[in-house]
């Protein structure tokens, strides 16, 4: 009879569940304008990303435009720094300035970027002539100078 030590394994069989990776979102660019006025001198244009299920994922650029001399300025834009930022606006100082001042004051916060998008236009649609006005005397003279 064999008297002795049973040798044992100490090693145990770690089991991993295996985790299908997240599947990437397909988006795609909406871009558009809506006049404001009926002389066509105002309008806003936008441009978004949405998915398939055509929901926004990011607002990249609403912007509320004029025309001067043929051709669009803007004067306030709104973006989200890549979807995840915060929804903030800029505005522009004049024609022949590229300075901009950025802003966060007054601007709604949703969850949603749907509701975000409706809300900016209808902020834009509200106070536009406010917007021109500023910009407007800001340029001055500027617009003698270009035309």
């Amino acid at each position: 009879m064999l008297v002795g030590k049973r040798k044992m394994r100490k090693h145990f069989k770690k089991i991993y569940t295996l985790k299908t990776p997240p599947l990437k979102e397909y988006l795609y660019t909406q871009t558009g304008s809506v006049p404001l006025n009926i002389a066509q001198t105002d309008r806003i244009s936008f441009s978004v990303l949405r998915n398939t299920k055509k929901r926004i994922r990011k607002i990249e650029n609403i912007s509320y435009e004029i025309n001067i001399n043929d051709k669009w300025e803007w004067i306030v834009r709104y973006d989200d720094h890549g979807g995840s930022g915060s929804l903030h606006r800029h505005f522009r100082v004049s024609l022949t300035d590229d300075r901009e001042v950025e802003s966060d004051a007054g601007i709604k916060r949703y969850s949603n970027k749907d509701f975000e998008l409706t809300w900016v236009c209808n902020d834009i649609k509200k106070h536009y002539m406010l917007f021109r006005s500023k910009f407007l005397k800001n340029i001055g003279n500027e617009l003698t100078l270009l035309i």
